[in-house]
């Protein structure tokens, strides 16, 4: 226990026990502040996980029941992809990469579902899906806090029937600025039916750059985190 400070005792000791509570302070200070940024960190890492809708977690790049699923289910499509370099695969890259480059209500709430198929495989950094309808309705509930929003499109790689897409996002929010874009870098993996939609979409990107560290928590946690790295 700490000696506190006691105003019946002459003023030497007084000022003994308070030089030696502000020590015994110190001392708690050093040892306890770690662990209490450790307990913060895993009481928001629980309470995230609590108040989750679904039965488990989301993640973007665990290799999970319903990834795995969907990587096999969409194997035997892939035997059917256009042919490289043919007018069959311009005009599907060319349709992907409308779709995202005009990234707005209207082209969203028109084109998703001419792009992926019905019954498809969607996931990136927040959600997973397994139909173009709720593709769609994500991406138009994407478009909220946003004033505008666009993908840049560097390149395509094509490995069997497997598709590789590397983007640039640019987002210009509407609690900034206009025409304050910020930009994230990414690549998408896709997979196509015989009709040249997708069937298969997988995202990989961080969205600690332009989007968590708009959460003034978060963004505190993050720098943390990565500090400690």
């Amino acid at each position: 226990m700490l000696d506190l400070y006691d105003l019946n005792v002459n003023e030497e000791e007084n000022l003994t026990r308070i030089c030696k509570f502000f020590y015994q302070l110190s001392l708690i200070y050093v040892v306890t502040i770690p662990y209490l940024q450790t307990l913060i960190l895993a009481a928001i890492a629980f309470s995230v996980t609590a108040c989750s809708t679904t039965s488990d977690m989301h993640t973007q790049t665990i290799p999970n029941a319903r990834y795995l699923q969907a990587l096999t289910q969409s194997e035997p499509y892939t035997k059917e992809s256009p042919v490289p370099g043919s007018e069959a695969e311009t005009a599907m890259l060319k349709r992907v990469e409308s779709l995202f480059s005009d990234y707005c209500y209207e082209n969203l709430s028109k084109n998703v579902t001419q792009v992926y198929a019905e019954k498809t495989y969607f996931r990136d950094a927040f959600k997973q899906f397994e139909s173009a309808e709720e593709i769609r309705e994500y991406m138009l509930s994407g478009l909220k806090p946003l004033e505008g929003a666009e993908f840049v499109f560097n390149r395509f790689a094509r490995s069997g029937s497997d598709y590789y897409l590397d983007w640039t996002m640019r987002l210009d929010f509407k609690k900034t600025p206009t025409g304050t874009w910020e930009e994230s870098i990414g690549v998408s993996h896709m997979r196509f039916n015989s009709d040249g939609k997708v069937i298969f979409h997988q995202d990989y990107w961080d969205p600690t750059d332009i989007v968590y560290r708009r959460i003034p928590v978060a963004k505190q946690l993050i720098a943390f985190v990565k500090g400690k790295m």
